[in-house]
Parts: C-alpha cells; structure tokens; sequence
C-alpha cells in the first residue's frame, strides 16, 4: 500500500513565480515510522507588511529568508506598498494554499480579524510583530514601545539639560509609533522647560524623504530648535539630512531602529546621537523556536507576547560598520568592521 502527495509552491509578492511538482510515493508502514521532522523540509513561511521595503520589515523579512534558505523552506512575501488590504489578501491566499505559518510586521491596529479567523479555522499559527497580543493571532514578538518611548524621551531631555525647544517626527497609523509618542505625551509636563515648537505626521511610505522636507521647513520657521524626536530612525534620518544641509551642528536627535545606517551616523559624530536598537532579528528566532518546538508539535504558545531586548546605542557603544547591534554583541563585540 503506498502514499502519493503532490505539492506545489508559488512564490508571491516578488520578481520570482514559478511553480513545482513533486511526487512522494512511501510506503504506509514507513510512513508511520518516521519522525515528524522528515516532513520539515517542506515547510512553508509567509511574511508581509505594509511597508516590506522600510528598513525593519526588511531586516524581519530577510531574517527569515536566511532561515529559509538554510533549512530548504518556501518562503512567501508580500509588500503593501502602503495598502494593508494587498497584504490581507495575499495572506488568505497563503491559507488557502496550506503554508505552515504566517508572520506579519507592524500591522494597522484591528486590521487582522479576518486573517485571524482563517488562521485558527486552518489551524495555521498567524505571528505579528508591533500588533500587541489577544487580537486573535497566535502570539505577537517584538519590542515594549511603551518602554522604547520612554527611553529615548528621557535620553533626548536630559542631553538638553532639561530646557530647550525640540521637533517632533511622528506617526500614528499603526500602534508601536503612536505607543511611543503618547509616552513623550505624558512624559512632557514634567519637564516644564522643554517645550515642543513643531510636530509633523510623516507620510508613508517615502517617510524619509517626507521628514527631510518637513525638517527643511522647521528650520526656516523654528531656528532655535535644539532637539529632534523621530518616531523611529528612518524620520530622523531624514531630520539628520536636512540639519547636515543647514549646516547645523548644534542639534540633538534620536530615535529607534539601529539600523546600519543610523550607527553609521552616530560614530560620524554628527546630530543623530542615539538609537533604541532592538533585536528585530532575535524577534524571528524567537518565533521560529516556538514554531519548532511548540506549535507545530501540537502544544500552545509558551506565552501570547513575546519581547525583545531595546538597547540604548550611542557613540559610547555603537558597533562598528556593517553590524547590527544584536549580532555585534553576540560575536564578542569585536573592533573589526563586518
């Protein structure tokens, strides 16, 4: 008595399509014996946001290709551009088609109840990162903003000496930057002599390019500007360029990310002086260990929010060039550029 699978994957949301066949005649009685982890190599992954090519989902989503090429998976993307509902729809799709797992970045607060839904009825686990947990996925990973706000909040004014006027680079479309901005909300009036002199909701995507030019403008309207809250790297960034254009070098700014880019920013010793630096890519091996040793072992998740570590990085110990900071501490925090 023998066993025929056929199986077929397609990839989505980037330049490759194709499709495979593959046909897998076992005998019964093997087939019984072997392990679960016979069947690992053909797991399948799905990963999306909104906003794929913006530095942190982009830094998730290759974790996760680097996984998936090390173990011979499938991996399944898909980038919104801006449009939610694109990210929604492929990932239903995904359901349909019986991938092992889904994991979606930053979604839009109460924008995932249908994917949800057809998750748990697939049985397929559905991850988000910076959703926040008990919204009907199986469990979220990422960092406590609430924690990331204050930490920046509190570096930013006391690098002012606690008097001055700053900028704000917001957003508020998606709850781990409005997280971090209500923090700075409550944070201000106790600190009497800092005051906020201009604030500006980024557009996105292109949030970069947005927060230059609006930077380019609170300068000309506001030059007594000292400091400059960015809701994360990629809008003080764009504050940073165009403070260096203005020749300015006596403006204090900071945000959260750690990317490459912004530590090479702070050992140029220029305005960007600090970053929050989570471990975004310890966030998919933690993901990955519940799905391996849990999940798709028939067990609950270990918990229904999962936190990453959110180091302050300044000069003082900011890794050298090419590494992020997590995997700089983890080699022995060598001098050596990657």
């Amino acid at each position: 008595m023998f066993l025929i699978g056929w199986t077929h994957t397609q990839y989505q949301g980037g330049a490759e399509m194709g499709w495979t066949k593959r046909a897998v005649i076992l005998a019964a009685a093997v087939v019984v014996a072997l392990p679960l982890a016979v069947w690992a190599a053909d797991r399948s992954i799905g990963v999306g946001a909104q906003g794929l090519s913006s530095p942190v989902p982009s830094r998730m989503a290759n974790a996760w290709r680097q996984v998936c090429d090390d173990k011979g998976w499938e991996l399944f993307t898909v980038d919104g551009g801006g449009d939610m509902q694109k990210v929604i729809d492929a990932a239903l799709t995904w359901v349909q088609m019986g991938v092992d797992a889904i994991h979606i970045f930053f979604p839009p607060a109460g924008s995932i109840g249908e994917l949800a839904e057809a998750c748990e009825t697939a049985g397929i686990p559905l991850i988000t990162t910076g959703y926040g947990c008990g919204q009907g996925q199986t469990f979220d990973v990422g960092m406590s903003d609430f924690e990331g706000g204050v930490k920046m909040t509190q570096y930013l004014f006391d690098s002012l000496g606690r008097v001055g006027e700053i900028a704000v680079l917001h957003w508020d479309q998606v709850p781990c930057p409005r997280q971090r901005y209500g923090m700075l909300e409550a944070m201000l009036p106790e600190f009497p002599d800092i005051s906020v002199a201009a604030s500006h909701v980024a557009k996105f995507p292109g949030a970069g390019e947005d927060c230059r030019a609006a930077m380019e403008n609170i300068l000309l309207a506001h030059p007594e500007i000292d400091g400059v809250w960015g809701a994360w790297d990629e809008l003080t960034m764009g504050a940073v360029q165009a403070i260096e254009a203005a020749g300015r070098d006596d403006i204090i700014c900071v945000g959260i990310d750690g990317n490459k880019s912004t530590f090479d920013a702070i050992r140029s010793g220029g305005p960007f002086k600090m970053t929050i630096a989570p471990d975004w890519e310890g966030g998919v091996t933690i993901a990955l260990e519940e799905l391996e040793e849990r999940l798709w072992q028939g067990l609950a998740a270990l918990q229904s929010q999962f936190y990453i570590d959110i180091p302050i990085v300044t000069a003082a110990n900011c890794p050298p060039s090419g590494w992020f900071y997590g995997e700089w501490v983890a080699a022995g925090m060598p001098d050596e550029a990657k």
